[in-house]
């Protein structure tokens, strides 16, 4: 590794940390907005949740992974969700039980990685948990930003791919949790 690559090891982590710094200013914005749907709010979370890309990107290309960013990188992207969700409720723009399953997915999920972790089962997120996120995002940005009713559609298909991503977690859980042998 060159030395500038060395020296810039700590850029994925501040990237992380400068996404959580910057939640309660979205939060602000969003509880703020005066309709079903905010500009400057999308573009700032959209902004938000491109810094996930960039950040997972840096941290591979200068070998900069740690255990914080492993622990803090995915914290942060739920807590941008989070905020996103309580967001599009405060604004009206989606019906809440789309956002409050996705929220209590999310919930579920962070609870049951540290439960895991804790007893020695390691769980990582996978491509399609990856996709379900990059999805909610990206939906939850673009309802933000427009109130399209085909929006509320796709919503609809996030909240479902993020039940059986959830689906498929609890289910490698219980795989990794049963005692050699038994199948």
């Amino acid at each position: 590794m060159s030395g500038m690559a060395h020296q810039l090891r700590w850029l994925p982590n501040a990237i992380t940390i400068a996404r959580l710094a910057c939640l309660p200013v979205l939060l602000v914005m969003l509880l703020t907005a005066e309709g079903p749907t905010s500009l400057p709010a999308a573009i700032f979370f959209a902004a938000l949740a491109l810094t996930d890309l960039i950040d997972g990107a840096l941290a591979r290309a200068l070998k900069a992974t740690s255990n914080f960013g492993r622990i803090a990188d995915p914290l942060a992207d739920r807590l941008l969700m989070a905020v996103g969700l309580v967001g599009v409720l405060a604004m009206g723009r989606f019906a809440w039980p789309g956002p409050l399953v996705i929220l209590v997915r999310d919930g579920l999920t962070i609870a049951g990685f540290i439960w895991l972790a804790r007893r020695g089962v390691v769980m990582r997120i996978d491509f399609a948990g990856k996709v379900s996120s990059g999805l909610n995002m990206g939906v939850v940005a673009v309802g933000m930003a427009f109130a399209a009713d085909y929006i509320n559609w796709v919503f609809l298909a996030a909240v479902i791919l993020s039940l059986l991503t959830f689906a498929n977690y609890v289910r490698i859980a219980v795989m990794r949790l049963r005692p050699p042998g038994l199948t």
